[in-house]
């Protein structure tokens, strides 16, 4: 069976974007290379976020439809998590948050523009 290993997003500033993913998602980088730098950054359980360098002159996608990074946040750990956030300037979109028994969800956009959810659920997706 095939496990997800990684998802990659592209910056225009890799570095400031790793410090970001560090500081608030605490991930860890595992490895580093090329110049600019691009970063494999990983969580507790090995999945990993790749941070590619954004070649001169490309522009930032609109990923509002497209896609998402999403961080699993323990229910007891929800509320201070979103307001570390908060407390870096992170703008929540308000048409997307839920909060209910089985689940707490809210998006926004890293440093980049990528679209990124923390979310908890009452029940595992991969159950």
């Amino acid at each position: 069976m095939a496990k997800l290993e990684h998802f990659a997003i592209y910056a225009a500033d890799t570095i400031a974007l790793k410090d970001f993913y560090v500081d608030l998602m605490s991930l860890r980088v595992t490895m580093e290379s090329g110049t600019p730098p691009g970063y494999f950054l990983a969580d507790e359980a090995g999945m990993a976020v790749e941070i590619i360098p954004r070649p001169a002159g490309e522009s930032a996608v609109n990923q509002r439809w497209v896609c998402h990074v999403a961080f699993w946040v323990d229910q007891d750990q929800y509320d201070a998590v979103r307001s570390n956030l908060l407390a870096r300037g992170v703008t929540f979109e308000s048409d997307t948050s839920v909060s209910n028994e089985s689940m707490r969800t809210d998006f926004f956009n890293d440093p980049e523009g990528n679209r990124v959810q923390i979310v908890w659920r009452q029940q595992s997706i991969a159950s």
